[in-house]
């Protein structure tokens, strides 16, 4: 964190042009007045922006901080974040979440935009560690583009994803390389049985009682050995589900297909683990949720995409430097040992964000 935000803070600036002569004002500064000032207070004023600055050494009032908002400073500000994605920080011992796996990946994109800019995350967090591994991209670029899908996994770990990561080419290779991984079934996939014999997941289903597990092989072009795991959807579940799909179908312009009428009745997911249950694979399944939960966190509570301002130029820099904000937040709860399963996301930032100004004098007189 003290290089990131103090050297290299400086050097980046120059860079990028933000900074082309010494002044008052260095990189280092911008960025720790931005960043630990948007993590302290999301909301914060042009006064206390500038107030923040101050204590980092710089005394420069408001009117000339504002003059320091620019298309420079944007850039300064995305490559001072690729300077921090570029970072790995975990914890020094995994917390003991399901030991039987070595670390527990959960995969997602997210989008963050103001108007028609902004960009994409690509996220891989491991539950154990707490390590985060982003990708910053494009907005238009496809989710299976992100480098952190590509990223080498151990051998033993698991990994869970969405339906955007449903790749049989992907679930193959993990199957030869010793990874676990569980998905939600993709409709339209073809399914055969052991013997090579297609199979008529929504009629079969129909035809069994309760909650099945089954060996399988999934596609043709990339078949996959797995386990389709499923049970019976509960009758107040089904009905939200179906109406999501009809709804979705109207928006897309096009009928709602049979296949998948007849598969939201029950809850499918395909795995390599041997001899799993569907309340363990529900249970899984649901873990993914809690990357889920961190983008809220970002979003909704330090509120990346919120500024006082409706200038571009600011909203990308105060945006910038929130995620810097909640990126550096996840690192100080690491180092301190936090669990989410001890203390909620929420209570945690709380906490971090009333010691900000201890952060803060730390980056500015780290004796």
């Amino acid at each position: 964190m003290q290089e990131v935000m103090t050297s290299q803070a400086n050097e980046l600036a120059k860079a990028t042009g933000f900074i082309k002569r010494q002044r008052k004002l260095t990189g280092a500064g911008f960025a720790q007045a931005l960043v630990l000032g948007g993590l302290a207070k999301a909301a914060a004023t042009r006064k206390e922006q500038s107030q923040c600055l101050s204590q980092t050494g710089v005394l420069m009032s408001v009117q000339a901080m504002e003059q320091r908002f620019t298309p420079a400073a944007v850039a300064f500000m995305r490559a001072l974040l690729a300077a921090v994605l570029n970072a790995v920080v975990m914890r020094e011992e995994p917390i003991g979440l399901l030991p039987q796996f070595n670390g527990i990946y959960l995969m997602d994109c997210s989008r963050f935009t103001w108007g028609q800019i902004g960009f994409k995350l690509g996220v891989r967090w491991n539950l154990q560690s707490g390590q985060l591994a982003i990708d910053l991209m494009d907005l238009k670029q496809n989710d299976q583009k992100s480098r952190g899908v590509a990223a080498a996994l151990p051998q033993g770990a698991l990994h869970l994803g969405d339906l955007g990561f449903f790749k049989l080419k992907r679930f193959a290779d993990w199957n030869a390389q010793g990874i676990y991984w569980l998905s939600r079934f993709k409709v339209g996939t073809t399914v055969f049985t052991l013997d090579g014999k297609p199979l008529d997941v929504a009629a079969w289903l129909a035809a069994q009682q309760g909650a099945v597990q089954l060996p399988i092989i999934l596609g043709v072009n990339n078949p996959v050995s797995c386990f389709l795991v499923a049970a019976p959807t509960p009758e107040a579940a089904k009905a939200k589900r179906q109406a999501r799909l009809q709804a979705e179908a109207r928006l897309d312009q096009r009928p709602l297909s049979k296949q998948k009428q007849a598969l939201a009745a029950f809850t499918i997911y395909v795995t390599n683990i041997a001899g799993l249950t569907f309340p363990q694979a529900h249970t899984l399944a649901r873990m993914r949720w809690q990357i889920e939960l961190l983008f809220k966190l970002w979003k909704s509570h330090v509120r990346v995409l919120h500024s006082r301002s409706a200038d571009p130029i600011r909203q990308q820099c105060e945006g910038y430097a929130k995620l810097m904000g909640a990126i550096v937040q996840h690192w100080v709860l690491l180092v301190s040992d936090w669990s989410f399963l001890e203390t909620s996301a929420l209570d945690a930032l709380r906490i971090v964000r009333d010691h900000t100004p201890i952060l803060l004098r730390a980056f500015h007189k780290p004796d």
